[in-house]
């Protein structure tokens, strides 16, 4: 349990790191977009950037978007991966049992190879060496 909650405590660190870092670059790619008077937010997000401590302003106003993006990005990757390892156990799964119904069948076969050829001596039935051979072997020889 503890080891979970360590691994919770530095995902969320760098979670957070990165939010930051992000929404840092964002705030100084405004800064020199040349673009971005075509569009009313960012336009104002550009022209905030440029007054004293505006890039730290945008930077700290873009941070819980960035946030809230990159945690619905790692939980829709976590989800994915999620997902195709129950697709793989499942099919991991359905061959398992395949095999272990082929094994079980095999067996089966042999069992009752083995208790006709046991029936057939106890009542004296002579075999000949071709219907011996494929009463004691499996389907090879067949």
């Amino acid at each position: 349990m503890e080891e979970s909650y360590g691994s919770r405590a530095v995902w969320r660190f760098l979670d957070g790191s990165v939010s930051i870092s992000v929404s840092m670059l964002i705030a100084v790619a405004l800064n020199y977009c040349l673009s971005c008077p075509e569009l009313p937010v960012l336009d104002f997000l550009s022209k905030l950037t440029t007054r004293e401590d505006g890039v730290i302003i945008v930077a700290t106003l873009l941070l819980f978007p960035t946030a809230a993006t990159m945690y619905g990005v790692s939980n829709m990757i976590f989800a994915a991966k999620e997902a195709v390892e129950k697709k793989a156990r499942s099919k991991g799964r359905e061959e398992g049992l395949e095999q272990g119904l082929e094994r079980g069948l095999e067996q089966g076969r042999q069992a009752e190879r083995a208790r006709i050829g046991r029936l057939l001596a106890e009542h004296g039935v002579a075999l000949s060496p071709e219907v011996l051979n494929r009463l004691n072997h499996s389907e090879d020889s067949e």
